[in-house]
This record gives C-alpha cells, structure tokens and sequence, in this order.
C-alpha cells in the first residue's frame, strides 16, 4: 500500500510538473511563475472530483426530481481526500515558498 502511495505522489508530482512547464512555454514565461498557479488549480480540481455533495450534486439531484417527479434524498456534502491531493498541497506550499523567496527583492524594494 505504501508503495503505491509513493507512486501516486511520483506520478502526480511528474504530472503537474509537464502542466507547469506547458502553460510556461505556452505563455512564454519562466516555469516559477506559474508553478504556484498550476498548484491551486490542480489541487481543486482533484478536491472536486473527489468530494460528494455540493452545488453539482444538488443541480443534478433537483434536475432528476423535476423530470421523474421521485423525491431523491440530499447527499450529504463529504470530501475524501487521496494522496494526489496530499501531493498536490505539497506542491503548492513548496511552490509558494519558492516563489516568494524568487521575488523577495521585488517585495521588499
């Protein structure tokens, strides 16, 4: 189990990197750039499909119900999170830190 883990946090941590460096030679920017930005949306775009409940589960819930007139009952809004997302945080964070140490002296003056 803990290898597989290893696994899923090596090919996640592979995948966001081909992500970052795409949108950065799409954009022509420097990979730093966006690596920060490519974390948040990777990270919520896993939350997403791994939470239950929530907005899309209700608009589908209410379309059901109106169509078959059967009362479908609420989902409760639960979220179970993987070790993709446990990777993606941690890209995040190490992307944050990096680009704040990157641009100190644009902040700092």
């Amino acid at each position: 189990m803990i290898g597989k883990n290893i696994i899923w946090a090596i090919v996640t941590v592979f995948v966001m990197v081909l992500i970052n460096y795409g949108v950065a030679s799409f954009f022509s920017g420097e990979f730093i750039e966006y690596s920060f930005l490519v974390g948040v949306v990777v990270m919520t775009i896993v939350w997403f499909f791994n939470s239950k409940g929530g907005f899309a589960s209700n608009t589908v819930r209410l379309g059901v119900q109106a169509r078959t007139g059967l009362k479908i009952e609420e989902e409760k809004q639960k979220f179970n999170p993987t070790v993709v997302f446990y990777t993606a945080i941690g890209y995040t964070l190490v992307a944050l830190v990096i680009t704040i140490i990157y641009y100190k002296d644009y902040f700092t003056g």
